[in-house]
């Protein structure tokens, strides 16, 4: 099982003109119920975690695995959606996504977590694996409630 997920508007949900705070690892500061439904997904499901934000280009994955443990979210595997190292590299998310689907999707359980509009453009039957997420809100109860279906109900 895999999360594809994305952190701005799923775990940060602060709008964008008011200053979001940073924790002591050098990272944004995570919405605390969002870090707690996550939290109590990856118990569940004990999925694996792709970074599909643009954020993941800033740290390593042995840092990724601190900024997550230090807000009480325990990962057993993380990585990231592709080796991009730059923005200026990156595709649009849901172009991203389309590409790991192709190399990976057929023989993976996956749901992606994410507020991005871009991914409205991919085909139904990838859709259907996407829980739209509210950028103020981030993972409520019912989001949790819908990643955790499409987890364990494959």
């Amino acid at each position: 099982m895999v999360i594809l997920l994305d952190i701005d508007g799923v775990l940060v949900t602060e709008p964008s003109w008011k200053k979001v705070e940073i924790g002591s690892d050098g990272f944004m500061l995570f919405n605390k119920q969002s870090a707690e439904n996550l939290a109590f997904i990856l118990s569940e499901t004990n999925a694996s975690v792709i970074l599909t934000t643009t954020h993941r280009i800033n740290f390593g994955l042995e840092k990724w695995i601190e900024i997550f443990t230090l807000r009480g979210i325990n990962i057993r595997t993380i990585s990231k959606l592709n080796d991009k190292k730059a923005l200026a590299d990156m595709s649009d998310r849901a172009t991203e996504i389309k590409e790991w689907i192709g190399k990976n999707g057929n023989e993976e359980n996956y749901v992606i977590v994410d507020d991005d509009t871009s991914i409205n453009n991919l085909p139904s039957s990838i859709k259907k694996r996407w829980v739209v997420i509210k950028p103020s809100i981030g993972i409520d109860e019912e989001a949790k409630h819908q990643i955790l279906d499409i987890l364990l109900n494959k």
